[in-house]
């Protein structure tokens, strides 16, 4: 991604922006995270915070080319190296620092043969999820802002593979991930997007998520797809958290994670029309409901954590104080 970052700063620097470019090499990365002590991993990095005392917009395209060799790092390495990012997290919350991942930066032929995508399928759904009507897109999100900003409503979820639950929204404030980050989203809160965007989120009400979900879509994590992602929540807290294939690259983690990581956390609705289920970005594409646990502070939430989770559903009913929004899988507003 190092040409691409080389022409978005000469962009920026045309607008007037100074910039820096931060790199990482995968061999650094993977390095750090296999052979640093676990103090060290732990530690808050000071270059990275001192840079977002002045930061005031950020673009992230990172990822490594190969997730394979993540499979091998263990659980108390991944948790550790969580616990020091948490206090860059915290700060770009507070001092809302706009930021915006480019998707584009995790297509690549080594992380599709890990997961068993199809290369050119992968790239080409990207760049049409990329180039397709942004206009339509914040439409969109707007219709579905109006249903969860500041709502209270009970809500629904079932689908054919076993889910059935219920929560309550908690009156708080939607993120809509448009692709833009205008003075109506900072003034709402968000400062975070993606592209290719096109999802609306919200931190329920944590405590009152009963029932169980079944994920029908396969959770790409460290190399390896996670299948039959299965919880059962009660009174908002997961009392089963299971999987049929590869539950061991995520469950391990979630077991060292400290704080609420095993509270009701996060809502979401994807409506990218040109985007396809069965790769990295299940929660933008249309129809697709995405539900998470852990840390959820950056939606206005409560919970506090090194982890945070999400799985998504592909073909699922959802009802918002009774109205039908989804159905099967298909938009319903």
């Amino acid at each position: 991604m190092l040409s691409l970052a080389d022409e978005l700063a000469i962009e920026c620097r045309k607008a007037g922006a100074e910039t820096t470019t931060i790199f990482w090499s995968e061999p650094v990365w993977y390095w750090s995270l296999e052979k640093l002590p676990l103090d060290w991993l732990r530690g808050p990095s000071k270059t990275d915070s001192g840079l977002l005392d002045v930061a005031t917009a950020i673009i992230s395209m990172a990822g490594v080319a190969d997730p394979k060799p993540m499979g091998k790092i263990s659980a108390e390495r991944w948790e550790a190296n969580s616990e020091g990012a948490d206090p860059w997290y915290r700060k770009a919350i507070e001092r809302r620092v706009r930021n915006v991942t480019l998707g584009i930066g995790v297509v690549t032929p080594q992380r599709a043969r890990a997961y068993g995508f199809n290369y050119s399928a992968w790239k080409r759904s990207t760049e049409n999820a990329l180039k397709t009507d942004y206009g339509k897109i914040a439409e969109t999100g707007r219709k579905l802002r109006g249903l969860l900003d500041g709502a209270t409503h009970e809500v629904q979820i079932t689908s054919k593979t076993g889910t059935n639950l219920r929560f309550r929204l908690a009156g708080r404030k939607a993120w809509v991930d448009d692709g833009v980050l205008d003075d109506e989203d900072l003034a709402a809160g968000t400062f975070e997007t993606t592209l290719p965007a096109g999802s609306v989120s919200v931190a329920p009400e944590e405590e009152s998520a009963n029932g169980t979900v079944a994920f029908d879509l396969p959770i790409p994590q460290r190399g390896k797809l996670i299948k039959g992602l299965e919880w059962e929540f009660r009174d908002g807290m997961v009392s089963s958290f299971k999987a049929k294939m590869n539950g061991d690259m995520i469950i391990p983690v979630w077991e060292k994670a400290t704080g609420d990581r095993s509270r009701f956390a996060y809502f979401g609705i994807g409506f990218n029309p040109a985007a396809k289920t069965g790769y990295l970005q299940n929660n933008i594409a249309s129809g697709v409901v995405t539900i998470g646990i852990g840390d959820n502070k950056i939606l206005g939430g409560k919970n506090l954590s090194t982890f945070g989770f999400q799985g998504a559903l592909k073909k699922s009913m959802v009802t918002i104080d009774n109205k039908t929004v989804v159905a099967n899988g298909k938009l319903a507003v």
